[in-house]
């Protein structure tokens, strides 16, 4: 796991996810172009699908050890980074940015941010990950690219 505690990067990746849900089950009840309001709902499914895996995985994890203090510093910078730029940081952040999507078109573009900021997330988290937990953070991956062409693909 390296220096980053994956009981941290776990409860990100939580949050990530409940938050994803709430804003696409908020856009979902908002939309009236059918093939988007289902896109949404299956979308708020499938977060919570991942939320689960990832509740699965922070109960069978423990801290890493102590870093030494520039790698610990540094940690710290990039779990801040990843905290103060998530899209999501927050349910209420998701709920706001509900309220911001009024058409199809915002609705889907900012869909899209939250997927690519997912992945480049995900794709940290893997790398922090043992190698047994790997492939089921492998399979979020695929699934936040398929999320993420379905919406380019209606945009």
């Amino acid at each position: 796991m390296g220096i980053f505690a994956a009981a941290e990067a776990l409860a990100i990746a939580m949050q990530i996810e409940r938050n994803g849900e709430v804003f696409y089950h908020a856009v979902a009840v908002r939309m009236t172009d059918p093939s988007v309001k289902k896109l949404f709902q299956e979308l708020a499914a499938q977060e919570q699908r991942h939320y689960e895996v990832f509740q699965k995985m922070a109960g069978t994890v423990g801290g890493a050890a102590s870093p030494a203090a520039p790698e610990y510093d540094e940690y710290q910078v990039y779990l801040q980074a990843t905290l103060d730029n998530a899209l999501f940081a927050g349910s209420d952040k998701a709920l706001a940015l509900a309220e911001q999507a009024r058409d199809r078109q915002a609705a889907l573009r900012v869909a899209i941010d939250f997927e690519k900021d997912t992945l480049l997330f995900f794709y940290d988290l893997r790398d922090m990950a043992s190698v047994a937990e790997q492939k089921a953070i492998n399979g979020i991956i695929q699934e936040e690219k398929q999320h993420l062409r379905r919406l380019a693909k209606l945009l």
